[in-house]
């Protein structure tokens, strides 16, 4: 790779010890064929990855890749309408029904073997959480944050002799790979890895040339909230962004879309005996995911002071973080206890570097073509989360645009359920400068870049009618 961008004879740092980092350097599925990747996504050197070096530039520094027509919300003039709920093809497995509450099924030892446990790390990580009955509204609401609840991606587990699609909209798990033998027994229990694929055709048909960012960004929040929900129920996962071992991951199924894409897996660790006072994952997980809410169309929260313990919840879930190559920057404007200023956190743990009022600052980084995309005079506090961009290329060429959001997305899910713990709404929004981020908030020159914009505050009363979907 001779195209590269920052720091010149750098290497990327893997993520902390223990369940952190990049999981096993290679692993065999068995029946699989190295030929056979999925659709669309190349087995050749890191060129060939589906989000090429120019995507820094044109999605993330100028982000000329937008589409004009965005802010009406109409389609991409040439892309085709595509349904961005499909139902997988494949004979289907019924999943026990999901708990109300995910703290029962803490016991030890752990594992997906359990069919309730198997059922809730599936539904409160990718499932369907509410129905909005608004007219005109986006009615399908899952786990995790999605742009226009296009929700391109997808959760498959991977098993010695099988692949299992999820299908969140039935609560089903969808067989890819048909059994060797009439007799053979295939149970997604067996699994050991969840892997992370996307398909950027739902999110293209409105956002263009600029759904491949998203789309990784929405990889990095799923892996984020799988990591979550296996931690909650006693289970340990090793995050894995490793290219090979994910091609081999997925070469063992047949391609369920064209142009899927792989992007990432979580290894199921075997369980062990976890504390039972603890204050990270909340033990009321389940009622946070399914009150997590990205506020209004425009984003213009109440301008009321956040807990107290926000910043504290936000200290030891960053450091929980499945992922530690990262800095997380926080603007906080009115929490509670908390003297306005820049606050860091380096994937270890948070700490102040300066006081005084963010605003300026704030609407000095978070505008585009002269317009300040959100109201930050109300929020409470807003992040950044920068990355090690320039090591990074050095080390992966091309493919450290799907490393980096990975780890970026991952974090950026966490700030979500941090916020709806206390009650208030996070914004993850692409409407900043990531030129000026890189030059106020004061990260090393050429090194990192800020690839999530996350904005927090108490939302406003909306006319939007949402229900809680129960299996």
């Amino acid at each position: 790779m001779t195209a590269r961008a920052g720091v010149p004879g750098e290497t990327l740092t893997r993520g902390g010890s223990g369940e952190r980092g990049d999981g096993p350097a290679r692993v065999s599925v068995p029946g699989e064929t190295r030929a056979g990747a999925i659709s669309g996504e190349p087995t050749g050197p890191a060129d060939e990855v589906p989000f090429p070096l120019s995507l820094w530039a044109e999605a993330v520094y100028s982000r000329r890749a937008i589409p004009a027509g965005l802010a009406t919300g109409a389609p991409v003039p040439g892309r085709p309408d595509v349904d961005p709920a499909p139902r997988a093809p494949g004979p289907r497995h019924l999943l026990a029904a999901p708990p109300l509450h995910l703290e029962p099924l803490r016991r030890t030892p752990a594992s997906l073997a359990d069919p309730e446990v198997l059922a809730a790390l599936l539904h409160y990580s990718y499932g369907l959480l509410q129905h909005d009955l608004t007219p005109g509204g986006w009615p399908h609401h899952r786990a995790v944050a999605s742009a226009r609840c296009r929700y391109p991606g997808e959760l498959t587990l991977v098993t010695p002799t099988a692949a299992f699609r999820y299908d969140p909209m039935h609560h089903q798990l969808a067989l890819l790979t048909p059994p060797m033998t009439d007799h053979q027994q295939l149970n997604p229990g067996d699994s050991r890895f969840v892997v992370i694929t996307t398909n950027f055709a739902p999110t293209a048909q409105l956002y263009g040339d600029y759904a491949p960012r998203l789309c990784a960004q929405e990889a990095g929040m799923l892996l984020g909230a799988v990591h979550l929900v296996a931690a909650a129920l006693g289970l340990r996962t090793r995050a894995g962004q490793d290219r090979e071992t994910l091609l081999d991951l997925c070469a063992a199924r047949p391609p369920t879309a064209e142009g899927e894409h792989a992007m990432g897996y979580l290894e199921i660790l075997p369980s062990v005996e976890r504390p039972a006072a603890r204050s990270w994952p909340p033990p009321d997980l389940a009622s946070v995911l399914r009150a997590r809410h990205s506020g209004a169309a425009l984003f213009d929260p109440v301008p009321a002071p956040a807990p107290r313990a926000l910043l504290a919840d936000l200290d030891v879930a960053l450091a929980d973080a499945p992922f530690s190559d990262f800095t997380c920057h926080l603007a906080v404007q009115r929490v509670i206890g908390s003297a306005p200023g820049h606050y860091l956190h380096d994937g270890i743990r948070l700490r102040r570097t300066s006081t005084g009022d963010p605003l300026p600052l704030l609407e000095s980084i978070g505008q585009t073509e002269g317009r300040v995309s959100v109201n930050f005079r109300s929020t409470a506090c807003t992040a950044y989360i920068a990355v090690r961009r320039g090591a990074a290329v050095a080390a992966h060429g091309a493919d450290a645009f799907r490393r980096l959001h990975l780890v970026a997305g991952a974090v950026a899910h966490l700030l979500c359920v941090v916020a709806a713990r206390h009650g208030l709404s996070a914004r993850v929004h692409n409407g900043y400068d990531a030129t000026s981020a890189e030059r106020l908030l004061g990260p090393a020159a050429d090194e990192e870049t800020v690839l999530f914009q996350v904005a927090i505050g108490a939302a406003r009363p909306t006319a939007a009618f949402r229900l809680p979907v129960l299996f």
